[in-house]
């Protein structure tokens, strides 16, 4: 089956919902377009979802079930799923995670997807995580950091610090809470210098700073 817009007069109704949302547009975004409510553009890709695994061959299905799965369910529900995994699933789930977010072009997706890695708080995830950094998407990069934060590695250090430059605030705070355990006599001369030069900035970030700039001092 075509599943595109050139193909549209053949298509089911969820599927136009789907190619949009491949597309990159969020749910609100595709709300606007077709005139439909946030829910309904959920349920429509759920439906779409759902479809298409019937429509994938043997081995394509097996290989991406639980990732699409994963995408469908909520914050609990992702959680029960990874926690119900046993060794070589869990194994296995990690692989197609890895390689789906390279792939992803839906921010949504991706930001559903970096929330799993940092729920699984593996280090080998880190040069992805990293790399991540660096999106223009500003929730991309604050899930980012958060996933950086919860797996608390060493070698995050300096990629946490340039966190406490960016633009979302809830990012400079995440980066902030990590660098307490992480940073060290650098960290500490980063965020002076940030107090010292920015008077623009959240209360809560400020706050988060001088928490950290304490305990670096103390330790």
């Amino acid at each position: 089956m075509d599943i595109s817009l050139e193909n549209i007069d053949n298509i089911e109704d969820f599927f136009i919902t789907y190619i949009l949302y491949k597309e990159g547009k969020t749910i609100h975004q595709i709300s606007k377009i077709r005139n439909l409510t946030n829910y309904q553009v959920n349920e429509q890709l759920i439906e779409a979802k759902l479809k298409l695994k019937h429509l994938f061959n043997p081995n394509e299905k097996i290989d991406t079930d639980i990732i699409d799965e994963i995408l469908i369910l909520d914050k609990s529900k992702r959680l029960e799923l990874i926690l119900g995994l046993n060794e070589s699933e869990l194994l296995d789930f990690k692989r197609k995670l890895y390689k789906r977010i390279i792939k992803e072009k839906n921010a949504e997706d991706i930001i559903k997807l970096i929330w799993c890695v940092g729920e699984l708080k593996d280090e080998r995830f880190l040069d992805l995580l990293h790399d991540l950094t660096y999106k223009k998407h500003s929730d991309i990069r604050r899930i980012t950091y958060s996933a950086i934060k919860k797996i608390a590695s060493p070698k995050s250090k300096e990629v946490l610090e340039n966190g406490l430059y960016d633009t979302n605030p809830q990012t400079k705070m995440y980066c902030a809470k990590a660098l307490s355990e992480l940073g060290d006599e650098n960290t500490l001369k980063i965020l002076r210098f940030i107090l010292r030069k920015n008077n623009n900035e959240k209360d809560y970030v400020i706050n988060e700073y001088k928490k950290t700039i304490e305990i670096l001092e103390k330790r």
